[in-house]
């Protein structure tokens, strides 16, 4: 350290005081020449009035001040709209995924791997937990990322499925109004984004999303609380016999991965609130369903999002049926296992 720095101890013992910039008599909230519809207080009118009724030069000044203001605000807005896709771009866990993706090569033997651990899956209900099996089912879905190419999409569909993946929000107050018609301010948004989604299909793959799986009676719900492990495997059993095989129409766009570590595990880890109310994952197999992957490229290279580290896959079906329901005891999670058409 050079004569001219100060130390930390230095900085706060010769800087230990505070100084407050403002007006003396002065109160946050409180305006004194101007009323919130932009009225003038009597103060305001001695200030910025004159004799005549007419707004003096300073007034103007101050009229001037506020309009650039305004404006500002208006470009802040702007700015938190796409502030979580330049996010993105500079989140670490994008550079690891690069790399990742970038080393991840066709294997035989990862492929053979991932389909026993798909066709146990199905069979048992639950999904492994072993993490060296479970990066395999990852590696699958990077390659079917990494060889997904769209020449359909033009720059109005990216865009759209940028701002879906980009903003949690917004892809919320998307798939709101698609299940409920509420707030439908976003109908036309809503339809042209499926519009774009449909236009290509993910076949032959499965993908997982955790979920919060919700009771229809209250009756329901408090006898579930009580049961043991062993009663609830039971339970359960019996409703995937009931549900097994049905069907219902679908109209939300459903935001999905190719990765289980993504989708359950780790998305659990990083997110208390969502171990703590997510008491489910989804595992859908895709059967020329509408929808793309996201870290697919166009035909000359370009991409589709920002976000690419979730290997998220957007699905659109209009078609969902239940295959298969278990309780995953090790994470303490139903398995909902469904069809996507």
């Amino acid at each position: 350290m050079n004569n001219n720095e100060l130390s930390h101890y230095d900085y706060l013992n010769h800087y230990d005081y505070l100084k407050h910039h403002g007006i003396l008599g002065m109160k946050w909230g409180v305006r004194r020449f101007q009323n919130k519809d932009g009225t003038l207080t009597p103060a305001g009118k001695k200030r910025y009035q004159n004799k005549d009724g007419t707004r003096t030069a300073l007034d103007k000044k101050s009229q001037s001040h506020n309009r650039i203001l305004r404006a500002e605000s208006a470009i802040k807005s702007k700015l938190r709209e796409t502030g979580y896709s330049i996010g993105s771009r500079l989140n670490p866990r994008e550079y690891k995924y690069a790399i990742k993706r970038s080393f991840t090569k066709e294997n035989q033997t990862d492929k053979n791997i991932a389909r026993m651990i798909e066709e146990q899956t199905r069979k048992t209900g639950v999904l492994t937990s072993d993490p060296k099996l479970i990066s395999t089912i990852d590696k699958t879905g990077v390659l079917a990322h990494k060889n997904a190419v769209y020449d359909n999409l033009n720059k109005t569909d990216i865009d759209r499925m940028k701002k879906y993946t980009d903003a949690a929000v917004y892809s919320r107050t998307i798939n709101t109004y698609l299940a409920t018609g509420e707030p439908s301010h976003v109908a036309d948004a809503a339809q042209k984004l499926k519009d774009s989604i449909s236009k290509n299909r993910v076949n032959n793959l499965t993908v997982y999303r955790s979920t919060n799986l919700k009771f229809s009676t209250e009756g329901l719900s408090k006898k579930l609380d009580k049961m043991g492990e062993s009663e609830l495997s039971k339970t359960f059993d019996s409703f995937d016999k009931n549900f097994k095989g049905k069907s219902f129409s679908e109209n939300r766009i459903y935001s999905t991965s190719t990765s289980p570590t993504f989708a359950i595990d780790t998305w659990r880890k990083v997110n208390p609130h969502a171990a703590k109310t997510y008491n489910s994952y989804l595992v859908i197999n895709c059967k020329n369903t509408p929808g793309i992957l996201a870290d697919g490229r166009t035909s000359n290279g370009g991409k589709i999002v920002n976000t690419r580290s979730n290997q998220e896959a957007i699905l659109a079906p209009t078609k969902m049926t239940y295959t298969k329901l278990a309780w995953d005891a090790e994470r303490e999670m139903f398995a909902i296992h469904m069809d996507a058409r």
